[in-house]
């Protein structure tokens, strides 16, 4: 969901998986969506997309999915004059609620087979929502929903949902990720996230800087909290800190119950949630020297 520096997201993918595990990881992706225009958060497609095709070269695939803004797409397809890069590229404004309803209150049992197809070929948008349904229920996910947020023109969020699953022939709900995207709090991010397993939220500026918050369209601390608690989310995770503070934010007891922090190469698994506000405890103190 952020493609910042070609440097930064190599270095922290080989730091998690090692080389060869790296060169895994991008050879296997399937689907990338980008939240807005601005640099830190798409600078690195291009050389993750041409790494990609070049680790595909002479095994059958299809090309990935990248969805984006309409002008990631206008960069992308400048871009794509100087090499292809062995993608799809689908607007943002395509993968909405209400596009995915329309589409599939029509006849879309058909899914498109895109393995064959030149890079040229146009596809229309529900030709390229089939496919990414495809590629989602691959995943195990059902639905992959942008929504616009407050912070530059044609700046999205996304909420991604699970299948159901039987469990002892009990149906065990599937869960749903809320990513805000850089924002300020709003109703849209609110609504989406309703009943969210996880809401991963930016959470830029301390508590003490709300104008500089409102003025950058960014959300300080407390109001990421506060959205979260106003959608009854179950969990969560606080992101996209400034350098200029510390790594770990003060949070009070109640907050603590339900929140913790991202930082760079952490991963969760949907099982630990019960325990991951646990976890902030012992952040803070490995993080002790960094304030």
């Amino acid at each position: 969901m952020s493609c910042s520096t070609p440097g930064a997201y190599f270095n922290s993918v080989n730091n998690r998986y090692g080389i060869s595990g790296a060169d895994s990881v991008v050879r296997n992706l399937k689907c990338i969506w980008i939240s807005h225009i601005h640099a830190d958060h798409h600078a690195g497609l291009a050389r993750i997309l041409a790494l990609r095709r070049d680790l595909l070269k002479g095994v059958e695939h299809e090309p990935i999915m990248v969805i984006g803004p309409e002008k990631v797409g206008e960069f992308l397809k400048e871009y794509i004059k100087l090499e292809d890069l062995d993608m799809l590229f689908l607007d943002c404004w395509s993968t909405t609620r209400s596009k995915w309803d329309n589409m599939e209150a029509e006849d879309s049992s058909l899914q498109p087979c895109l393995k064959k197809l030149k890079p040229s070929t146009p596809l229309d948008d529900i030709t390229l929502l089939k496919h990414l349904r495809k590629v989602l229920g691959e995943a195990g996910l059902v639905r992959l929903i942008s929504f616009p947020v407050v912070h530059c023109d044609d700046a999205f969020g996304v909420i991604l949902e699970s299948a159901d699953r039987m469990n002892r022939r009990e149906v065990v709900p599937g869960w749903k990720v809320v990513y805000s995207g850089d924002t300020r709090p709003c109703s849209e991010v609110i609504d989406a996230s309703l009943g969210a397993t996880i809401l991963i939220h930016e959470a830029t500026f301390e508590d003490g800087l709300v104008e500089e918050a409102i003025a950058r369209n960014h959300s300080t601390i407390k109001e990421a909290l506060e959205v979260g608690d106003s959608a009854g989310a179950y969990r969560v995770i606080l992101t996209h800190f400034s350098q200029r503070y510390p790594k770990v934010p003060a949070l009070d007891e109640v907050s603590m119950q339900r929140t913790c922090i991202a930082f760079d190469l952490m991963s969760v698994n949907l099982a630990d949630l019960p325990v991951l506000p646990k976890v902030l405890p012992y952040l803070k103190l490995l993080f002790r020297n960094n304030g």
